[in-house]
């Protein structure tokens, strides 16, 4: 059940676990004291998201006195929330949940910040102020804009790129102008351009102000370009479930160690699966649907190339031989790593085909990650792979 103190929170929560899922994503966390930390905290991989929630009726006073005590009460003291967060935060190791659960933080030397006000009851009368407010950069969204920020760029790499992107657009000088609208004119923006904010004039400038009118988010969501493009992306939530199917696994079958201080290879297979972006999400996921209705002994396995330095490998055994598939699987991840320049993680899934188990149906996972590939592993892997007869029985699809 979402957790949150007031009805705002609780929405907030409900659509950060429907963009970041549920192991990542943890309301009401405990800070300094047991005190609460911040209304919404997302751990995944390096990303720490800290997301404070105010809401406060803007109230009309004919003068800039409405203004400020909106903006001192909407966003100031969500800012100030945010940066007191973020200093406890760089202190300790790990956080501890409202549930008891504890969550593990990043090493403090990857560690990559990124602070959201959700702010809330200004009737679209009030400007956002938002960017660097004295304690880093804070991206601030109202009502209107927050459904849109967290619907559209709905997994961690896909928001976090976003962010930085702005981040980076605003650092580089170019004054931005929101002519009635707000963050949802950027995100509109930042999609028509190709996720990105690289916008150069006739000679080849960086303009030094960009002006987004209110009807740019209107217009992209309305477009044909856009729909076909989520069209496209419907599989990737495929993706989505199954991440969730194992998360539900590690939550309530007791994989997962509340009490225990250490990352276990299990979640770190969810968090890699986790940071793959929307895009190969939908590879992914189109890969592994095809591949479940391979005819039978027609192929074993079937690899995929992931984001960045990452790789899956997909694998039909039998439940009724669980511990065999899981070795061959491991095996298969290793002749992955070592066959796929520039790979350095392979999570491997292993299932059941459909329809064909008569002692009900398991799945397995594994996690591998080998940042330098030596000699003796390489000499390894090539008896590995005589004794799978892999280039017999796999297939290989990358983006």
């Amino acid at each position: 059940m979402t957790h949150g103190v007031t009805p705002s929170e609780r929405f907030v929560a409900s659509i950060c676990e429907r963009s970041f899922l549920k192991l990542w994503t943890h309301p009401n966390p405990n800070g300094k004291n047991n005190k609460e930390l911040c209304d919404c905290l997302i751990v995944c991989g390096p990303h720490i998201i800290i997301i404070s929630v105010k809401e406060c009726e803007y109230k009309d006073t004919g003068d800039k006195t409405g203004w400020e005590r909106w903006e001192k009460a909407a966003i100031s003291k969500s800012a100030s929330q945010i940066g007191g967060a973020e200093r406890w935060l760089h202190t300790v190791d790990e956080v501890l949940r409202h549930d008891g659960r504890r969550i593990s933080l990043p090493d403090k030397t990857e560690r990559r910040y990124h602070r959201i006000s959700v702010s809330l009851g200004g009737k679209d009368q009030v400007p956002l102020k938002w960017g660097d407010l004295g304690n880093g950069f804070v991206h601030v969204c109202d009502e209107h804009s927050v459904g849109v920020v967290f619907g559209v760029l709905d997994t961690i790499t896909d928001f976090v790129d976003f962010l930085e992107a702005s981040e980076a657009l605003i650092r580089s000088g170019v004054r931005l102008v929101f002519a009635g609208g707000g963050i949802e004119d950027l995100v509109a923006l930042y999609i028509i351009r190709g996720r990105s904010f690289e916008i150069f004039d006739d000679s080849n400038k960086q303009p030094d102000m960009l002006i987004l009118n209110n009807d740019l988010w209107r217009g992209c969501h309305e477009s044909e370009d856009y729909k076909a493009i989520q069209d496209d992306l419907k599989d990737s939530y495929i993706w989505d479930r199954l991440i969730e199917y194992y998360a539900n696994d590690l939550l309530n079958d007791g994989m997962f160690d509340m009490h225990s201080k250490e990352v276990t290879d299990n979640e770190l297979a969810l968090v890699t699966m986790a940071l793959q972006p929307r895009i190969y999400r939908a590879v992914l996921a189109k890969t592994f649907m095809e591949f479940l209705q391979t005819p039978e002994l027609k192929v074993a396995s079937r690899a995929a190339k992931g984001y960045l330095e990452t790789a899956f490998v997909f694998l039909i055994g039998k439940s009724s031989e669980s511990e065999d598939r899981i070795r061959e699987l491991a095996l298969r991840c290793l002749v992955i790593r070592g066959r796929l320049p520039g790979v350095t993680t392979v999570v491997g899934i292993a299932t059941d085909r459909p329809g064909t188990s008569k002692i009900g149906y398991s799945s397995g996972i594994v996690y591998i990650h080998i940042p330098e590939w030596t000699a003796e592993m390489e000499k390894n892997v090539a008896g590995i792979q005589a004794d799978l007869g892999y280039f017999k029985n796999a297939q290989w699809t990358k983006r």
